[in-house]
């Protein structure tokens, strides 16, 4: 394949795979160097390059392509998967994912990549962009974290507000899941499916097992140094700001 060729076919690539295309990898060198110097393409991060030429000049670089190309295998996670589920609440300025491979953070065109973690037994699912195909955790898995690890969904308000933008959950899944990574995620879960329980259809045997998980608390939703504005007794957790106060969050997502 000739160069200008593969840089009018692939938006986002790497060094590799064009190199691999190429008829000669040493012409193939010179020509990306001379591509690079006149912005035809441009460097992401070593190894991973945008095309500007033809039909991809100004256009956007969707954030999810950096990360499928730069890493198959990766997992859009945290705020990342509430935008790429369409319930987040704000737009986010960092794209969080989980991979096995990408453990340094880059930048890119006002985007910070945040490698966050590898991707271990978290639950995905393939989600579809203009851009082409990538992995995103599931609705329920996202809950999870973006639960446990609220900073890296925004903070808690942010989380809940996104969460609760759910239409709708699988709670037999989501119950499964905050049981197996212990009592304080079942206190966290239980008090936001009590919440969304006639939106979400949640019934009384789910909220009793999460109940049954519990141990003696307290426990928080949210970091420590958020304060302990509120309590909610049922689920012995304790909340950033008093209860009334985030159940706004929630009845007015």
């Amino acid at each position: 394949m000739k160069f200008s060729d593969y840089i009018d076919s692939h938006h986002v690539f790497t060094t590799s795979s064009l190199l691999e295309a190429m008829d000669s990898a040493g012409a193939a060198e010179e020509q990306l160097r001379r591509a690079v110097r006149s912005g035809a393409v441009e460097r992401v991060r070593r190894g991973l390059l945008v095309s500007n030429h033809g039909r991809f000049e100004d256009v956007p670089v969707e954030q999810t392509e950096v990360v499928a190309v730069l890493d198959a295998g990766a997992v859009v996670s945290y705020h990342s998967a509430l935008e790429s589920h369409g319930v987040a609440h704000n737009a986010g300025f960092a794209c969080r994912f989980r991979s096995d491979s990408v453990r340094s953070r880059f930048d890119f065109r006002g985007v910070a990549y945040c490698p966050c973690g590898p991707v271990g037994n978290a639950r995905s699912k393939t989600m579809r962009s203009p851009a082409g195909t990538y992995l995103a955790t599931t609705r329920e898995q996202t809950v999870v974290d973006c639960l446990g690890k609220p900073a890296l969904a925004g903070g808690v308000e942010e989380a809940v507000r996104s969460l609760t933008a759910f239409v709708y959950l699988d709670v037999e899944e989501l119950v499964g899941l905050a049981v197996d990574a212990g009592p304080s995620m079942a206190s966290r879960v239980g008090w936001l499916l009590s919440a969304k329980k006639a939106e979400w259809h949640v019934g009384e045997e789910s909220l009793s097992l999460l109940e049954g998980r519990l141990g003696p608390g307290p426990y928080r939703l949210g970091p420590a140094s958020a304060g302990s504005a509120g309590w909610v007794a049922s689920w012995r957790l304790v909340l950033p700001e008093d209860e009334e106060e985030v159940m706004s969050w929630i009845t007015r997502s």
